[in-house]
């Protein structure tokens, strides 16, 4: 998934999400049968949510970094499909809008796709289930042509309930990104997770997750003469006129460069009603390129609404 400026994060939920994988399925345990649950009619949800974001340029100097606000709404539909007593998939397709308070070009309009097969290779509570599942999203910005473009993402997990009120998962998978115009937004990248989840009570779940990625990101900066090893290095770069109203209208540059991430999430989940719940988070991701010393971090805070109907 995507950052809000566009790159690719620990999200298969910013760059859908855009969250971990972890939360997503947290969220489904309340609002989502599991594909082993019998098999129902299609659903069909709605999220709000409302984000602030400490870096949203992904500036690699700190005195570049600009924040802003965000709202996204999401309408899905999905639907479980049971194989067999220990088997079955669950399809979910989604359109999401995204609208950015200060740099409006990054407002988005997103479609996704996603097919997950799960499997209980024995019966019981406690027992570990596998699941394989495949994602494929479409982003069309508001002004961002750069940014345009789809991304496809493969994943296989693991999990396991310890306790009836404890849970853990984790997985592996990789997600590519093709850009519309130019290569900046050309990415891939290979990535490990784990999460846990713990149910307090019978209407609130909180949830931790951590990603680990490796591949290729997008650092943006300003001022070129203070960091020049970061676009000796890059792969690819392009002008980045988005975020050109922070800089007195010049456009700061957009690198795309070989880079670890690491990205740390907690949250909680709170049931209003068997339809209703209200989800807050607050993510921190931290990029380094591989080589000539850039790198940015930034922290995340969200909180959303979420409505199944029935």
């Amino acid at each position: 998934m995507l950052d809000p400026a566009g790159n690719l994060s620990a999200a298969p939920t910013p760059t859908g999400h855009s969250r971990p994988a972890w939360p997503a399925t947290a969220l489904c345990a309340l609002l989502l049968p599991a594909a082993q649950v019998a098999a129902d009619a299609t659903r069909f949800g709605v999220d709000a949510e409302y984000g602030h974001y400490t870096n949203v340029n992904r500036a690699a100097l700190k005195n570049e970094e600009k924040s802003d606000d965000s709202v996204t709404l999401e309408a899905y539909a999905a639907r479980s499909f049971l194989l067999s007593e220990r088997s079955g998939i669950v399809v979910r397709g989604g359109l999401r809008g995204k609208e950015f308070f200060d740099f409006g070009d990054l407002s988005s309009l997103g479609l996704t796709g996603r097919a997950a097969y799960r499997f209980q290779p024995s019966p019981g509570f406690t027992s570990p289930w596998l699941e394989l599942a495949a994602t494929i999203e479409t982003l069309s910005f508001r002004d961002s042509d750069i940014r345009d473009g789809y991304i496809v993402s493969a994943a296989a997990s693991i999990g396991k309930y310890l306790t009836d009120r404890i849970r853990v998962e984790g997985g592996a998978g990789y997600e590519q990104r093709k850009a519309s115009e130019g290569a900046v937004y050309d990415l891939s990248n290979a990535k490990l997770w784990g999460a846990l989840d713990y149910k307090l009570t019978s209407s609130m779940t909180f949830y931790g997750s951590a990603t680990w990625l490796t591949g290729e990101q997008v650092f943006t900066l300003f001022n070129t003469a203070a960091w020049s090893g970061l676009y000796a290095h890059g792969k690819a770069s392009a002008s980045d006129p988005v975020f050109a109203p922070a800089f007195g209208g010049a456009a700061p540059m957009a690198y795309k460069v070989d880079a670890d991430t690491t990205s740390l999430e907690l949250g909680a989940n709170i049931a209003l009603k068997g339809n209703q719940a209200l989800d807050f988070g607050v993510s921190w991701f931290d990029s380094k390129a591989d080589q000539g010393g850039g790198s940015y971090d930034g922290t995340t805070f969200r909180a959303g609404y979420l409505y199944r109907f029935r």
